[in-house]
């Protein structure tokens, strides 16, 4: 929550019987915050009014009933205007704003987008949703005063990181501009020394934690003598610094500081079987889940599947088991017709249970320091490469996953029924016979859910197969359409990738109702690095674990009372 304060001008009272006086309740002069300057953007849309009226209260205090309301709100001339209306049961608050002693007022905001500047942050829009009595403002000006909060408040590590990626985005986005002004390189200039800043703050908190656990840990320290027949004694130490990883060598026999590979596999070994994270630290939940919201737009399967969050290794969902529609209708229930005086029979529910377990995925990578110190925001670029990594892989998994120590894919499930090639269809081609018959098999809810996904290897056949002749040497039709660069076949959605096989292989061509399709996910997203698997080297060695698994919730296709199987997706065979 945002606030920024404002004067009542005694002369704006409009009405004494109704108790209104008129007020400006913001503009876009800049305002101090810590990150930079703020400027709230008054321009058409920028203000989201859906909260008005606003509550007119005293102090901010939220727990207290209104003392009035805040109307008519509207933008003019740049500026945020409105009419206070104060209670009849305010009878001191309304004296003391007409002799002029009650003048300030401050609205409190929430910032819903906002954009980087060469000063600090254009609020692009922003909602308003109270207005309080205050006792002064800060900025004397015309018609308005505003009062800057600052808060006393130490930064703890996870506003440090969020500070961090707030100026790598900054960073990243000034070195994607060509020919900057002398601003924009007195900005870059100033990112870079914060960045230096941030790091050398979040080194010193890791150091502080570490030394916190280990003097937690360390048992007290005793050196011992150990005369043997060397030219001089050797110091043994017992405890102490000596049981960290980091100080090894130091107390070799001879004093020799000395490498020990063997510790150094053994640690690349963890890196591989999960064992010890050893110098490397977790991405703060909020930014984990942001991460993994904004790698949704890189994907197809997620957004349109049924998501369930995972706060242990496995979770069960229950589902019913309706595949045999033959006898029954749902869950192996079945309508019955009674008599006046006759008795139902009693039914018995088909349930099945689809137990989600969170398998790892992982992304490991190796980088020069030199590379991570000089490069231009190397760990943003590193986390758009993470993103892209993880809505490509999981797609990838979600599609042709194999089930085993993995999610199982589409592809791969029971349900799935597939439908054959036509008579003599050649090699490599698509029909409308092909899609008319997939569309035939979907399931009736799915029909209005499901959509096609395809290999981009398809589209030729797409745009020059799926004609239909209209009547006896009438036009045709192409019932492959495209509006403003979104396809969509027999009226539903094409969507392409290359996580599919390529056209002519089963599989390339796919009708499905992702929402039949379950997905299980941990918000605790790893990111982790550590200089020592590739000390010898001078690397910085990072991985990503996210886990997280993905299963149909149908086991089999659908029996029904009459006609074809049918099922959540349908995929086309293959036409060699």
């Amino acid at each position: 929550m945002e606030k920024r304060s404002f004067k009542i001008e005694v002369g704006n009272i409009r009405s004494q019987e109704k108790r209104t006086v008129s007020a400006t309740l913001s503009t876009e002069h800049p305002v101090k915050r810590w990150d930079g300057e703020e400027v709230l953007s008054h321009t058409a849309g920028a203000v989201d009014l859906s909260r008005a009226p606003l509550p007119l209260i005293t102090g901010h205090d939220e727990k207290r009933l209104p003392v009035g309301i805040v109307e008519n709100l509207k933008i003019v001339g740049g500026k945020l205007k409105g009419i206070l209306r104060i209670s009849e049961s305010q009878d001191q608050i309304w004296g003391d704003i007409k002799a002029g002693i009650l003048r300030n007022l401050s609205i409190g905001y929430l910032v819903k987008n906002r954009k980087r500047t060469a000063k600090g942050f254009l609020v692009t829009n922003w909602l308003p949703y109270e207005c309080s009595l205050v006792a002064a403002g800060a900025d004397p000006m015309a018609g308005i005063n505003r009062s800057i909060r600052k808060e006393n408040k130490k930064m703890d590590r996870n506003d440090v990181l969020k500070a961090k990626k707030r100026a790598l985005d900054e960073l990243t986005e000034l070195a994607m501009t060509e020919n900057l002004d002398e601003a924009a390189e007195t900005r870059f200039g100033e990112l870079k020394a914060e960045l230096r800043s941030l790091d050398t703050r979040l080194e010193m908190m890791e150091a502080v934690r570490d030394g916190e656990a280990d003097l937690k840990n360390r048992k007290p320290f005793s050196p011992e003598l150990d005369d043997r027949k060397q030219d001089r004694s050797i110091l043994n130490a017992k405890g102490g610094a000596a049981h960290d990883r980091s100080f090894a060598g130091m107390f070799n026999q001879g004093r020799e500081i000395q490498i020990d590979e063997d510790e150094v596999k053994r640690f690349r070994a963890q890196m591989v079987e999960g064992v010890s994270s050893a110098g490397g630290f977790a991405v703060p939940e909020p930014l984990a889940a942001k991460w993994l919201d904004d790698s949704l737009p890189n994907e197809i399967i997620r957004p349109r599947a049924t998501v369930w969050p995972m706060t242990a290794e496995t979770r069960k969902v229950p589902g019913w088991d309706n595949s045999d529609q033959s006898s029954s209708f749902f869950g192996g229930f079945a309508m019955e017709f009674l008599s006046e005086t006759g008795t139902g029979t009693k039914q018995t529910g088909k349930l099945r249970m689809v137990t989600l377990t969170a398998r790892k995925g992982a992304i490991f990578v190796d980088i020069s320091n030199e590379l991570k110190e000089d490069g231009q925001g190397f760990e943003s670029q590193l986390e758009m490469a993470i993103k892209k990594s993880l809505g490509l892989g999981m797609d990838y998994h979600f599609l042709q996953g194999s089930g085993a120590g993995q999610p199982l894919g589409i592809l791969s499930a029971d349900s799935v029924i597939q439908v054959a090639k036509e008579t003599g269809q050649a090699a490599d081609t698509l029909n409308f016979q092909n899609v008319s018959k997939m569309f035939a098999r979907m399931y009736p809810a799915g029909r209005s859910r499901a959509v096609w996904i395809a290999n981009e290897t398809c589209i030729p056949q797409l745009m020059t197969g799926m004609t239909v002749a209209v009547g006896t040497g009438g036009s045709w039709v192409n019932v492959f359409k495209e509006s403003n660069g979104n396809f969509t076949l027999l009226g539903r959605p094409v969507i392409f990738t290359p996580n599919l096989p390529v056209l002519g292989d089963a599989g390339d061509l796919i009708f499905c109702d992702l929402s039949q399709y379950a997905i299980g996910l941990r918000r605790d997203l790893r990111l982790e690095k550590s200089n020592i698997p590739g000390w010898t080297q001078d690397l910085m060695s990072y991985r990503v674990i996210a886990r997280f698994d993905g299963m149909p919730t149908w086991d089999a296709a659908i029996t029904p009372k009459n006609g074809d199987s049918l099922s959540w997706c349908v995929k086309l065979a293959a036409r060699a």
